[in-house]
């Protein structure tokens, strides 16, 4: 595996992604990824800042950003919904980004949203 500097919430996404799709799949893989992401993100902001971040309404708002979006995409295959409802969606899970960065960590968020005010 590869490692990279990005952003506390960038990492919590990724994380939230990986929650949500294991909800919908039963695969020892998929829980082993979940299992190691937690692991690495808990030794880097602390367990007990992980377990905070975890039991937030900030990470609730991303999980639910981002089974949204994870659902949308899904009929997107099918163009059962529109793109604009795909950018909407992504969108919103940049701003839950945004707010679990800004309540939980000093520094600010880098990802930049272009096209959006």
């Amino acid at each position: 595996m590869i490692s990279i500097l990005v952003d506390e919430s960038y990492a919590y996404d990724y994380l939230s992604i990986l929650h949500i799709k294991g909800r919908n799949k039963n695969c020892a893989d998929l829980r082993l990824s979940i299992e190691l992401c937690y692991d690495s993100i808990a030794g880097q902001v602390g367990q007990q800042l992980h377990n905070t971040i975890i039991l937030s309404e900030e990470y609730e708002n991303l999980l639910e950003a981002n089974r949204e979006t994870f659902e949308a995409v899904d009929k997107a295959k099918t163009d059962a919904v529109k793109a604009s409802l795909i950018d909407a969606l992504n969108y919103k899970r940049y701003l839950c980004k945004k707010d679990l960065q800004e309540r939980f960590f000093e520094c600010p968020q880098k990802e930049i949203k272009i096209g959006y005010v």
